[in-house]
């Protein structure tokens, strides 16, 4: 009995010595991961102070910019790349066409030309509305004009002067389409 309490004690000794050294083994370690939380701390602290001072509203906002920006500069590219540049040669040619296809009856108070040329919107005033399709006949027959297409064309009275009426040949608008009847 004697040899069992002399074993037991010298394997509580050993488990001692076991457990101080895993002990100690675990302290370090400690210590280690406790260096490495105040390094990470210390490096999230400057990061954070140089942190950019933009809202993320502010950097969505750029970002939908530059979005855009890049949009336009494909429109352009594609463009380019097809070649359809447009009216290349200007617009003399076609206002001169209005010039000589003006008539007494029809006044053009305004114009566009659109689409490099390929589309135009005029408007005016007139004393009789069957001139207006014979200044587009006109038109139609100078070269310049014989790839332009019009708007639709619209007939009002003057309100102001009596005995004129206002055209316009434009893009159709919703507000001036007729509705359908059941």
């Amino acid at each position: 009995m004697l040899w069992a309490g002399v074993a037991f004690l010298i394997i509580l000794i050993c488990f001692s010595f076991y457990s101080n050294h895993k002990h100690t083994l675990l302290l370090q370690q400690l210590e280690v991961e406790q260096k490495s939380q105040q390094a990470i701390q210390a490096q999230l602290l400057q990061l954070s102070a140089n942190k950019p001072v933009e809202s993320s509203a502010e950097i969505d906002a750029k970002i939908a910019q530059l979005q855009k920006s890049v949009q336009r500069h494909q429109r352009i590219l594609t463009m380019i790349s097809h070649q359809d540049l447009g009216n290349d040669k200007g617009f003399s040619s076609q206002l001169i066409a209005m010039g000589q296809a003006a008539l007494p009856t029809i006044s053009v108070e305004s114009f566009s030309l659109q689409r490099g040329g390929r589309y135009a919107e005029l408007s005016g005033v007139t004393h009789r509305a069957d001139q207006i399709p014979l200044y587009l006949q006109r038109l139609r027959r100078d070269s310049s004009f014989s790839e332009v297409g019009f708007g639709v064309l619209n007939i009002d009275r003057d309100l102001k002067e009596s005995g004129l009426l206002k055209f316009s040949l434009a893009k159709a608008k919703e507000g001036n389409q007729r509705e359908g009847t059941n």
